[in-house]
């Protein structure tokens, strides 16, 4: 965190403004979030958390050696038909904590080493997440914050980030609003990401790593590769190369399958073929985007 404990209380007084009528999203459904009023994602006053780990799942530079503090929220803004986490973004599975439970939460992750602590879909419960965040000593809120996020932002909740995340992690979902409507329920998610994405790049710059290689600021970008296109690939990585460069971080991912309710989509019933996977992998080469991870596509698990 780059700005003082006290700016950032000012910032978090200001997202409270937010919260209720919530406008946290780009939906801005205005629900009463204060009185447990649920809006589209169904979350309401108290944050309801999934799941807790060190995880090392997560690209190199933020699992590093001793794992990502990772916390995965339940529900979500977004609707994903294909979502792998389905049981707590869509079922909204999870247990609630207050606020010293969650605080705690945060003590645990830090005192086992993890070299951040990796918010992921965090949107609709930032107000909650930040408050702990916050109660922490002062030498624990040295530890990297990590947006983890679908993409599908408010331009304002970003701007009121700025100097408290030290890394984002967006996806670019979908570069049509036809499909990022069909399979996610997300009405002008194009616009949204891409704006909120160029905030991000605005405020934290390129990935920046310590002598170690792990990731202490910076942006991420991911994109995960849809059947049939769905996703939009190649319009996706011109818009990234044109407006953020081809030195950003980019996380080109394959491993799709067609989780939750996907099975039932004619367009996406089905894990992505060899084929796709490498055509995203010439385009991405063709662009010249210098900093890729990807995953081998002659590796099993392809359609």
């Amino acid at each position: 965190m780059l700005i003082s404990l006290n700016e950032a209380r000012e910032r978090l007084d200001q997202l409270k403004s937010l919260f209720d009528p919530c406008r946290l999203c780009p939906r801005g459904c205005k629900a009463h979030r204060i009185v447990n009023q649920v809006g589209v994602c169904k979350a309401g006053s108290q944050i309801r958390i999934a799941s807790w780990a060190s995880h090392r799942g997560e690209e190199p530079p933020i699992s590093g050696f001793n794992g990502s503090g990772t916390i995965f929220v339940s529900h979500c803004p977004m609707k994903c038909i294909y979502c792998q986490n389905y049981p707590f973004s869509q079922l909204g599975t999870g247990k609630d904590l207050t606020k010293p439970e969650l605080v705690r939460l945060f003590e645990k992750l830090i005192s086992d080493k993890v070299h951040n602590l990796n918010l992921v879909s965090p949107t609709h419960y930032i107000v909650q997440l930040l408050e702990a965040f916050l109660e922490l000593p002062p030498e624990l809120q040295k530890t990297p914050l990590v947006y983890n996020t679908s993409g599908y932002e408010n331009i304002d909740v970003i701007r009121l980030l700025d100097g408290i995340i030290d890394i984002y992690l967006p996806d670019i979902r979908y570069s049509d609003d036809q499909f990022s409507f069909q399979f996610s329920r997300a009405p002008d998610y194009v616009k949204a990401n891409r704006e909120t994405i160029c905030e991000m790049a605005r405020q934290v710059g390129e990935l920046v790593v310590d002598e170690s290689g792990i990731a202490k600021r910076g942006l991420i970008v991911r994109h995960l590769v849809l059947p049939n296109d769905r996703a939009g690939t190649k319009s996706s990585l011109l818009w990234l190369k044109e407006k953020i460069g081809t030195k950003v971080q980019l996380s080109l991912m394959s491993q799709y399958f067609p989780a939750y309710k996907a099975k039932n989509s004619p367009e996406l019933n089905r894990k992505i073929t060899f084929e796709e996977y490498q055509e995203a992998l010439d385009y991405v080469e063709e662009l010249g985007f210098e900093n890729v991870w990807a995953q081998d596509p002659t590796i099993d698990g392809f359609a």
